[in-house]
């Protein structure tokens, strides 16, 4: 059976956790380098007809290329939430946060509209909607935690990371 990369896999199954960590660590030809696999064999890890699986060995070298499919998909099986920790110098947090928490508040709202019945949203939904409306609050679950992570290091005088640019607009508020 070949590999088709437009089946359909279905978001949080494992055949689809492990296309993302793929797509994450650099695509097929990266992934096929780093595990020292063939492409046959590769495309056979992600393939939803195939029963072959990828080892936690495999996993672990992935994840070190700063994949983070499978922990997001890990967290979330154990009850939590994965949040990576950035190491971005020359970012401005502050704006960033600023608009990350408009677009998560109106995705929010949109996603708790379609749950409740209104008048434009029925208030019910099939497997495939659930699926897709926990993609993405499970970004923007993800958005919301590293705002907060960073501003609680902020909030703790833990300034590392920050953009000087953002960290003159806390000490100004400080002041």
């Amino acid at each position: 059976m070949a590999f088709n990369p437009v089946k359909i896999r279905q978001y949080g199954e494992p055949k689809e956790v492990v296309a993302r960590l793929f797509e994450e660590a650099g695509g097929v030809p990266k992934v096929m380098e780093i595990l020292d696999l063939s492409r046959t064999r590769v495309y056979a890890l992600a393939d939803p007809d195939s029963s072959n699986e990828i080892s936690y060995t495999r996993v672990a070298a992935l994840t070190g290329t700063g994949a983070t499919a499978a922990a997001q998909h890990l967290s979330a099986l154990a009850g939590g939430l994965f949040v990576p920790v950035e190491k971005a110098d020359e970012t401005d947090w502050l704006a960033l946060a600023g608009e990350a928490s408009q677009r998560n508040a109106k995705n929010i709202s949109a996603i708790m509209e379609s749950l409740s019945e209104t008048v434009r949203s029925p208030g019910e939904i099939d497997a495939k909607e659930a699926r897709d409306i926990l993609k993405i609050l499970d970004e923007q679950l993800g958005v919301l935690a590293m705002q907060r992570a960073k501003l609680a290091a902020i909030a703790a005088g833990d300034a590392d990371g920050i953009s000087p640019a953002a960290t003159a607009t806390v000490n100004e508020h400080d002041s």
